[in-house]
């Protein structure tokens, strides 16, 4: 028997019971069609973090201090980074072209009789426009001697301006920031919404200005731009020793841009595998539904078994016509949960605003295990249909 016989009898076998096959193949489709449409889901929501993160910085030369070192849970970091550091880092590191020193807190812009409750009240320098590609629409950004001589002057974002000064222009007015009067110098470039922070309702203050305000002595993180993809190392180990010989020790870490995305790759990646090996208990459920199946076709046509031996049939041409059933059963189960899981997982990404991301190693992956399906459901039927006694098969009823 060839193998194109093979399959014209088994989709010829197969095509007598419809409904017995598409049953049969049913655990397949459901395990293919969830195991392709959660890959896709969240390598869709993989791709849209990694542009939200891009998004906020220049790439692989941006890197971030905080105090701490790596793993130290927040509330239990004694140590402190200060704006001297920064200061520090900007003259001793040559590898370094930018540093932005940060203080973060909400708080409360009025203006007139209209007040504003504002979530992010920053604290920044003129460096964050570069670092974070972020610019004014209005007016200009604080500047280096805003920064020197601690000018209480603000840049609003665009949510803040509607909300207190409506259609009409800001720059040039006075608002008071926690009780203190700020002089408005520009209104920020829409951003809109980055991992669910609203980039529009914050509010930028110089940083001295904000250690001033909120009464610091040490700033909440400390943003470095390198001179280059190559010099991030040579960067990474000049501020190491800057901080470490005023510091005394290693109270700090550096984050750097490919260690948070390589992070965020191993989160998201180990969830896309821990869903995907869930939804494949199906495919384990659908190899035993052939099985079964295969095994009742084998009983039930025992007496055809017997005939195609008697006129000349080897042990071979049964095991390859049983074998080739399982397997198109289950190759076609696979095709049709694949199409299925791609159909749904482009509608599901269209409606929650994620972009559809076709992840390919999922239907490579989904084809071999449905080959593998058949093989191994088939395997043990189709032996024992071949192992049958020719005289015993003409005997049965």
């Amino acid at each position: 028997m060839t193998l194109l016989e093979a399959i014209t009898m088994a989709l010829r076998d197969l095509g007598r019971m419809k409904l017995r096959s598409f049953l049969t193949m049913l655990g397949v489709i459901i395990g293919v069609f969830a195991v392709i449409s959660l890959v896709n889901l969240g390598e869709g929501l993989k791709g849209f973090v990694y542009e939200q993160i891009m998004g906020l910085g220049t790439g692989p030369t941006y890197m971030e201090i905080h105090a701490g070192k790596k793993g130290q849970a927040i509330g239990a970091v004694a140590a402190k980074l200060t704006y001297q550091d920064a200061l520090a880092i900007s003259q001793k590191c040559p590898s370094v072209k930018l540093v932005d020193a940060r203080a973060l807190r909400p708080g409360k812009i009025e203006y007139r009789n209209k007040s504003y409750s504002v979530p992010f009240i920053m604290g920044e320098g003129p460096a964050l426009v570069e670092m974070m590609n972020w610019g004014v629409s209005e007016g200009r950004f604080i500047s280096e001697l805003d920064v020197a001589s601690r000018r209480k002057v603000c840049v609003l974002g665009k949510k803040i301006v509607k909300k207190l000064f409506g259609e009409f222009s800001p720059v040039g007015e006075k608002v008071k920031i926690e009780g203190a009067t700020f002089v408005v110098i520009g209104v920020l470039q829409e951003k809109g919404a980055i991992l669910s922070f609203d980039m529009d309702e914050y509010a930028m203050i110089p940083i001295t200005a904000a250690l001033d305000l909120f009464k610091l002595d040490k700033v909440m993180e400390i943003g470095v731009l390198a001179k280059s993809d190559k010099l991030v190392s040579q960067a990474v180990s000049e501020i190491s020793e800057v901080l470490k010989s005023r510091h005394g020790k290693e109270d700090f870490r550096i984050d750097t841009q490919e260690e948070s995305l390589k992070l965020l790759n191993d989160v998201m990646s180990a969830l896309t595998g821990i869903v995907a090996g869930i939804a494949a208990i199906s495919l384990l459920v659908g190899g035993i539904g052939i099985m079964n199946i295969m095994l009742v076709s084998v009983v039930e046509r025992t007496r055809e078994i017997g005939i195609r031996k008697a006129v000349g049939a080897r042990r071979r041409d049964i095991l390859i016509q049983f074998l080739t059933e399982a397997l198109i059963l289950s190759l076609l189960g696979g095709t049709v949960g694949i199409l299925l899981g791609m159909g749904m997982s482009a509608v599901a990404m269209h409606f929650i605003g994620l972009p559809f991301v076709i992840a390919p190693w999922s239907i490579y992956a989904s084809l071999l295990v449905s080959l593998l399906v058949g093989l191994f459901s088939g395997g043990y039927p189709a032996m024992r249909a071949a192992r049958l006694d020719p005289v015993e098969a003409l005997r049965y009823e």
